[in-house]
C-alpha cells in the first residue's frame, strides 16, 4: 500500500469507528473509547517512554513473548465477562477498547508477539 494511502486510512479510520460505535452501540461506549485511548496515550508518554515502566515480556529461553497492552486488555475483558456473565458497563467496555486501539493504531509492531532474543534486544534498545 502506498504511503499516502496509509496516511489517509489512518486519518479516516478512527472517525468511522467512533461514528459507528456511537450510532450502533451508545454514547457511553464511544466516550469510553476516547477516554481510554487518551489516558493510555498519556500513560505511555509519561511512564513507558521515560523508562519508569518496562514493556512486558515473558522469557522462553531463545524466545520472548511480548504481552502487548491490547493482549492484556482482551484478557481483562474476557475475565470480566466470565465473572460478570455478559453484563459490562458501556463506558468501561469502551475504555478497554480505547486501550486496545492505542496499541493497534499507534504502533507498527502490534502483531509481533513471539520474538527471538535478537529481535527482543532491538525492541527494548
Amino acid at each position: 500500500m502506498p504511503e499516502n494511502k496509509k496516511i489517509k486510512v489512518k486519518r479516516v479510520l478512527p472517525a468511522v469507528v467512533l461514528a459507528a460505535s456511537f450510532y450502533y452501540y451508545s454514547f457511553l461506549f464511544t466516550a469510553g473509547i476516547i477516554v481510554g485511548y487518551i489516558v493510555c496515550k498519556l500513560f505511555y508518554k509519561k511512564f513507558v517512554e521515560n523508562g519508569k515502566v518496562d514493556l512486558v515480556f515473558i522469557d522462553l529461553g531463545k524466545w520472548k513473548i511480548h504481552v502487548h497492552h491490547w493482549i492484556m486488555a482482551v484478557l481483562f475483558l474476557a475475565l470480566v465477562w466470565i465473572i460478570d456473565w455478559f453484563y459490562l458497563p458501556s463506558f468501561f467496555a469502551g475504555a478497554v477498547f480505547g486501550i486496545m486501539a492505542h496499541d493497534i493504531y499507534d504502533f507498527n509492531d502490534w502483531y509481533k508477539i513471539v520474538l527471538k532474543n535478537d529481535d527482543y534486544k532491538k525492541v527494548t534498545a
